[in-house]
């Protein structure tokens, strides 16, 4: 016999089948069939029920749910979580304004600190004087292992404006041969000069030879002669020490990033075609008016007090330019190496506060619901990974890593081992 099904019926939980006695169980609390179905009840007997048609596509519809948020569509943004959404989103834009805003500030102080290297600050401005000259050096390489600073010196003069500084031998009018002697004394020169290179020297340089100046060792070679091309230079090698005596945090190295250092120089010039002249080595020095720094060194800051002995009134004191540097690290290190020392303790902080839940308070859905022995070694060996990437860091052995590194290190490593302990001892339920 045949059934034909035009129209779909609403079938409860539990209902009759047309033309049989028995009851058929639905799974589904509703269900409608399609139309225009057949079923051929002769093969089915009174005991058996029938069987119910099922598709694929209503079967889809059936048992996956819908995502009506999977898109950023106009549900996603009317759910009762668009706020949360909005208050993540610009607080991550906001952290990163912040985070470009505070390098920005950095790279301002450090052209602030170039500045500053370059202000003629050795003699006041009423005291300067056209033609005065000036020693001008490059930073190019400071060496913490070696202790040293690498400087390219060259020889300027003070502009009309006395203001600019432009290169010894740009301009005829103003080459000419000076021997440059580093760490040196410059003393009153008595050596006689005859009386007919006298005359000469006097009127040719319109010079006087009484009171003269000469460098302290007649026979001590110059170390470079600047004046006669814009481009002449020489480098120096300063050498650097402990700036502040008995502070650890100001140690060289061990202080890091709070560590200073402590260099200095000493220049004097000698006019080279008037000593030739006169015959004699090492004399006729000439006053160096100041000095100038351009230039930066990597992760650190370099300034510069100058010393023109020149200057001092009453008793002679010399003539010569003495340099003193002092090293620092700029503020862009500092804030990166607290930054570092922070992360390390709050991830230290959060791995023993889940090691002190799971293994002394037997909170056991940590130890099975968490994979926390990743987490401990992961956080031993990316710990002390942070400090290699620390700008300008020292070897090992700092005291940042006294405060920082080992005792994370210690920490994280018996967390490590009360963790698999627990996990040894750690009972599986019976259901298992």
């Amino acid at each position: 016999m045949q059934v034909e099904e035009y129209q779909p019926l609403s079938i409860s939980r539990r209902h009759n089948v047309p033309n049989g006695s028995t009851t058929h169980e639905d799974p589904e609390a509703t269900y409608q069939p399609y139309h225009n179905t057949s079923y051929n009840t002769s093969s089915y007997g009174p005991e058996k029920a029938l069987p119910v048609p099922i598709t694929a596509s209503h079967a889809h519809s059936q048992n996956v749910r819908s995502n009506p948020l999977s898109r950023f569509g106009k549900s996603f943004w009317t759910s009762r979580k668009v706020w949360p959404r909005i208050v993540y989103i610009l607080t991550a834009f906001i952290l990163v304004i912040i985070w470009v805003n505070v390098m920005l500030a950095f790279a301002e102080q450090e052209v602030k600190a170039q500045e500053r290297n370059k202000n003629l600050n050795s003699t006041k401005g009423s005291d300067r004087q056209p033609r005065d000259l000036y020693m001008k050096g490059t930073l190019k390489k400071f060496d913490p292992a070696e202790r040293t600073l690498t400087v390219a010196w060259g020889l300027t003069y003070l502009d009309k404006d006395n203001t600019t500084l432009l290169p010894m031998g740009d301009s005829e009018g103003m080459s000419a041969s000076y021997a440059i002697y580093r760490d040196v004394k410059v003393v009153n020169d008595d050596r006689p000069i005859s009386d007919n290179l006298t005359a000469i020297i006097e009127a040719s340089f319109g010079v006087s030879v009484e009171g003269r100046l000469g460098i302290d060792n007649v026979t001590q070679p110059p170390i470079a002669i600047l004046g006669q091309h814009p481009f002449d230079s020489v480098d120096t090698s300063i050498d650097f020490q402990q700036a502040v005596e008995e502070n650890p945090w100001k140690q060289p190295l061990f202080g890091y990033p709070f560590d200073e250092w402590a260099g200095s120089i000493v220049f004097a010039a000698v006019d080279k075609g008037l000593a030739d002249m006169s015959n004699l080595s090492n004399s006729w020095a000439l006053p160096l008016s100041g000095a100038v720094l351009s230039d930066s060194t990597l992760n650190w800051r370099m300034t510069l007090a100058v010393n023109n002995t020149c200057l001092f009134d009453g008793e002679f004191a010399g003539c010569e330019l003495h340099l003193d540097f002092i090293g620092k690290r700029p503020d862009l290190v500092r804030f990166a190496a607290i930054l570092a020392i922070i992360v390390n303790w709050l991830s230290t902080i959060g791995i023993f506060l889940l090691t002190s839940e799971a293994a002394i308070m037997g909170r056991l859905h940590i130890l099975t619901e968490t994979d926390i022995m990743g987490v401990c070694f992961t956080a031993l060996f990316a710990l002390p990974s942070v400090r290699v990437i620390l700008p300008g860091a020292p070897d090992f052995g700092a005291i940042i890593d006294l405060i920082g590194i080992i005792p994370n290190i210690i920490i994280i490593s018996i967390c490590t081992t009360m963790m698999a302990i627990s996990k040894v001892m750690t009972r599986r339920p019976k259901a298992e």
